[in-house]
């Protein structure tokens, strides 16, 4: 018999337990409730397939699977979800309390139960007319009413495609009624900051017609609204019949805040003159955000709800970081303007953290947003009017000043361009985040690049990189020093090789970079010159010198000039120019017909063709040739100078080169090849070595 007991007794456990263990503890009731939030005191079941019945839940079949839930949040779900409450009344009294559920958005919600009384409307939300709720209130209100001595059980069915939040409070029905009292001034105050601050921002629209404010009247309007709409008051008192537009008008509005909010961040600061890119990105994402706007009433109002609070992130981001980025670069209209978002913010994550349950749920936490949205609402204004004044000032005291300093500024413009232009170094000028506004004239002669060509770009986007676009030392080490000049605000020294527009070949430039200071802003002015002036030439009676040069054809450029600089004193500038071309030439030939070992035929094609630059650059670039260098032996004296130009070529037939002559060349139609003859009529001797790949020059100075 002991044993039979036992067994009964562990059967009894297996059974009963579980549910004793999940058992909700009863709410107590007392005389006075002052809005006792009750979601830790309840228990709930998720119906993920809507498949209990609703006898099933009242008999109490399924009570056992009803859970505590650890944070009032259910989030997004299709689920129905259930709700087990106990009540009792411990006093001797009746009872009459109000159960509140805190969230105006909400679809439906229905009570079961026994002893409700036959007045009360079971079934609530925002997918039935407003005109069929309990009381006269924004959120859903189930009156109910408590025997003294008496314990009682609801039920609630809860469904709704926006974001459930289990907001259950219980308020007695004296202590409600003075709680609608003060929410209506509360709400009374933060609704008339916002309609005061659309009537002002509207009148001072209509006396300045500044575009500024329209953009903000629009934006406090759409803020309104939103706030209307997930306060309730919206569904209340101006679409109390319209469900689906009632449904819907939370998210259009939350886009169109977005839309307004960046159209009028985009002017009010400036982002066009100081950010331009970030200006076109809110453009782009404006149009983006109003395209949605149309689509979502065509969308699930579960999809269309999650997405447009997905859309407020980047759009939140890109204004912060706008306002942050004007501020640090000292806009005067940014302090304002961050400062408010940052209180807008703040609101937005203290109530966030409350719903949550990281944060405790009282007066301070519970008005978090409005509070924010007010502040943000009345610095944003101040902001506007604090723009406006000191813009007034600033065109006063221009005026002012304009008028006595006209001539002068027509003076100093003048003498600017004569410099400017006429410079014979490449002059730029960059903005602040090191995009070219404006050249000179010389920009065309070293480059060939015009303004129109180069206008928006940064200056590392001319840097020569090579033709497989791999090489990014020039782009590092001029970064580098971009940001030496950032840092320091000193003037910086470096050479580098830019682009050449016809030219397949890097151009080395020798550049100055400083900043020029004006009122609200700096640029930076870039001097760039192909070789520094050497005074010492003028000095020098005899010079012996040995070069090497890669395979660049501007080398030999550089290199003529610097080995004929001596012969002004000696020979005229037509003698002069004649021996610098030889030169030239000679040194020409040695890079292509010898270490880059293009034929004459090749070159030949490759010049009808009209491909000759590409086939050269293939050439520099091929790793049997790119380490070839041409050497250039120079002696001068004051009889004579002599060169010596050796190539790493397989050589040429040079006798048959010497013994044509221009007319022949003239009769072959040939292209090129003309080197040769120019230098037996300028220099004195000539001599090639067996091979072809050395030839020396001499001519004599002084002939008597």
């Amino acid at each position: 018999m002991f044993f039979h007991h036992i067994k009964y007794f562990f059967l009894y456990l297996i059974v009963f337990l579980p549910s004793v263990l999940s058992a909700e503890s009863a709410i107590s009731l007392q005389p006075q409730i002052f809005g006792k939030p009750i979601w830790q005191d309840v228990l709930v079941l998720e119906d993920k397939d809507q498949s209990f019945s609703q006898e099933n839940i009242i008999l109490g079949t399924l009570d056992s699977q009803f859970q505590k839930i650890s944070s009032p949040n259910l989030g997004f779900s299709k689920s129905n979800f259930w709700v087990r409450l106990t009540v009792n009344n411990p006093t001797k009294d009746l009872i009459r309390w109000n159960l509140v559920f805190d969230f105006p958005l909400l679809d439906e919600v229905t009570i079961f139960g026994t002893g409700i009384p036959k007045s009360v409307v079971k079934t609530l939300g925002d997918i039935h007319p407003f005109s069929e709720r309990n009381l006269d209130y924004r959120n859903p209100v189930f009156p109910l009413e408590t025997k003294g001595e008496t314990t009682s059980v609801y039920y609630l069915r809860i469904q709704s495609e926006s974001t459930i939040p289990l907001t259950l409070f219980i308020w007695t029905e004296r202590e409600f009624n003075d709680q609608l009292n003060k929410e209506q001034m509360i709400f009374g105050f933060f609704y008339g900051i916002l309609f005061v601050m659309i009537a002002y921002n509207f009148f001072i629209y209509i006396f300045t017609y500044e575009k500024s404010y329209l953009f903000y009247l629009f934006f406090i309007s759409s803020i309104f609204f939103f706030h209307l709409i997930n306060n309730g008051f919206a569904f209340q008192y101006l679409w109390p019949n319209a469900i689906f537009w009632g449904n819907y008008s939370l998210p259009f509005f939350i886009c169109f805040a977005c839309i307004t909010g960046l159209l009028f961040s985009d002017n009010y600061l400036s982002l066009k003159k100081h950010l331009p890119k970030i200006s076109k990105l809110m453009w782009v994402w404006a149009g983006i955000l109003l395209l949605f706007s149309g689509i979502q009433f065509f969308l699930s109002y579960r999809i269309a709800m999650i997405t447009s609070i997905l859309l407020t992130v980047p759009t939140a981001l890109v204004m912060v970081f706008s306002g942050a980025t004007t501020f640090f670069s000292k806009v005067r209209a940014a302090r304002y303007f961050l400062i408010s978002w940052t209180f807008f913010l703040t609101g937005v994550l203290l109530y966030s953290l409350k719903s949550l349950g990281i944060l405790p749920d009282n007066h301070i936490t519970r008005w978090t947003i409005q509070i924010g949205t007010a502040l943000q609402t009345i610095l944003l204004s101040l902001g506007l009017a604090d723009r406006i004044n000191f813009l007034t000032r600033s065109l006063r005291d221009h005026i002012r000043e304009l008028s006595h300093a006209k001539l002068k500024i027509e003076e100093s413009e003048k003498r600017f361009r004569e410099i400017f232009q006429g410079s014979d170094e490449v002059i730029l000028m960059m903005n602040d985040d090191f995009e070219i506004i404006n050249a000179n004239r010389a920009l065309s002669k070293h480059m060939g690049f015009r303004l129109d060509d180069l206008r928006g770009k940064k200056i590392t986007e001319i840097l020569y990189r090579g033709r497989d676009q791999s090489s990014d030392y020039n782009v590092l080490y001029v970064n580098d020093k971009l940001t030496d000049l950032k840092m320091t605000g000193s003037i910086v020294n470096f050479k580098t090789e830019f682009e050449q527009k016809y030219v397949k070949e890097p151009k080395e430039m020798y550049c100055r970079l400083q900043y020029i200071n004006f009122d609200e802003t700096r640029e930076v002015l870039v001097t760039m010159s192909s070789q520094y002036e050497d005074t010492i030439i003028q000095l020098i009676e005899s010079e012996k010198v040995e070069l090497s040069m890669n395979n660049y054809l501007r080398n030999a450029e550089i290199v003529s000039q610097r080995i004929t600089s001596q012969l002004a004193k000696y020979l005229s500038n037509i003698e002069q120019t004649e021996v610098r071309s030889s030169i030239r030439e000679i040194i020409i030939n040695a890079v292509e017909h010898g270490n880059l070992n293009i034929s004459f035929d090749e070159k030949s094609k490759a010049l009808l063709e009209g491909n000759y630059l590409e086939f050269l650059q293939k050439r520099q670039e091929d790793p049997r040739y790119s380490q070839k260098r041409v050497k250039i032996e120079y002696s001068f004296a004051s009889e004579f100078v002599a060169y010596r130009i050796t190539d790493e070529g397989r050589g040429f037939d040079h006798k048959k080169h010497m013994e044509k002559s221009l007319e022949e060349m003239n009769e072959a139609h040939e292209q090129h090849g003309r080197g040769i003859l120019m230098t037996k009529s300028v220099f004195d001797r000539i001599e090639y070595n067996d091979r072809g790949n050395q030839v020396s020059l001499i001519k004599f100075l002084n002939k008597v």
